[in-house]
């Protein structure tokens, strides 16, 4: 003991003959200690007043196994075993839980920084550390992390939620557009999209020169229908007539319901004369699966057709002629 109050009354000589050093020593504001290598045993030389508030107590020749509890004692010793071994500075984070001079329970981290202290002969004699109190900021890193886990789990959340919204709003887009689109009764395309469709159709084949047709026809007797039935029965012999066309035009060609029981039929890539044997074909299958009789007006695109309704008129005028030949019968 008399070595290490000689050792200590020495270190602290030493510090005084230079003010700026003894100053820096007792008014530092983080842990600094001397620690001096005894073999394989770490003995606490000096310690600053910060240190000493630290545990309580005065730690001079103390064993750092005497002063903490003997876990904690060995995860700081393998740290100054390192500084050893390396003979270089050495700095790390630490955490560490004990009770202070006065049985107080003390926990917390440091970054401590470690100097190898040399003798004239270059062996280590001791190290000289530096222990800054890192326990608020890491609580203050933890809470930060913890908050941005939070808070990702939250954006992560409502972007799902977002991404379902932009789902059903889009579904909800497409029913729309469908039933802006198409005939309530028969699920055919309506007026409204026939025509911008077959606007369509004429300026691709105005553009290449391609042949596009226009079927349109009725049904016959439907108003008798209507009147003696019913309209429910006139509503599932229009649904029966619109299957039955469907089932019978190419995939390319485009059924719509023009108003009441008029229905008009796109033919792209074909002639008028292949149109009117499509027409042929239509009245044929609507007469044998639906039983009953459809007439039919037929016209083709022509290069001065500005508008759909054009080609309409003239397939407008066939059928009424149609139907007062099938009349006359």
């Amino acid at each position: 003991m008399t070595d290490d109050r000689t050792a200590r009354e020495g270190f602290l000589h030493e510090l005084a003959q230079t003010s700026v050093l003894a100053e820096i020593w007792q008014h530092f504001p983080e842990n600094m200690f001397l620690i001096r290598v005894e073999g394989p045993d770490f003995v606490v030389e000096a310690s600053n007043a910060k240190m000493q508030q630290l545990f309580a107590q005065d730690c001079t020749g103390r064993r750092l196994h005497d002063i903490l509890p003997w876990p904690v004692a060995e995860q700081v010793v393998a740290h100054y075993r390192d500084c050893l071994r390396q003979d270089a500075p050495l700095r790390y984070e630490e955490h560490a839980a004990f009770r202070d001079g006065d049985g107080v329970e003390k926990e917390g981290r440091w970054l401590t920084l470690l100097l190898p202290v040399h003798d004239t002969q270059g062996a280590i004699t001791h190290l000289f550390g530096i222990s800054q109190d890192v326990t608020e900021l890491r609580l203050a890193r933890e809470d930060l992390e913890r908050y941005s886990h939070n808070l990702e789990a939250v954006v992560e959340e409502r972007t799902q939620a977002l991404n379902q919204a932009n789902r059903e709003f889009e579904e909800a887009n497409r029913r729309l557009e469908k039933l802006a689109s198409c005939d309530p009764l028969t699920g055919v395309g309506n007026r409204r999209h026939f025509q911008a469709r077959a606007e369509s159709e004429m300026e691709r084949a105005r553009r290449h020169g391609s042949p596009l047709s226009l079927l349109m026809f009725d049904l016959d007797g439907f108003k008798r229908i209507n009147d003696e039935v019913g309209h429910a029965a006139g509503d599932a012999m229009l649904k029966r007539v619109t299957a039955t066309a469907q089932a019978t035009l190419r995939d390319a060609d485009l059924l719509g319901r023009y108003g009441g029981d008029e229905f008009v039929v796109l033919l792209p890539d074909t002639r008028l004369a292949d149109a009117r044997r499509m027409a042929e074909r239509l009245q044929a299958r609507v007469q044998e699966q639906a039983d009953i009789s459809i007439s039919v007006g037929a016209a083709g695109f022509l290069a001065d057709d500005t508008h759909l309704e054009h080609l309409v008129q003239r397939a407008d005028t066939e059928l009424l002629a149609a139907k007062r030949t099938r009349a006359e019968r």
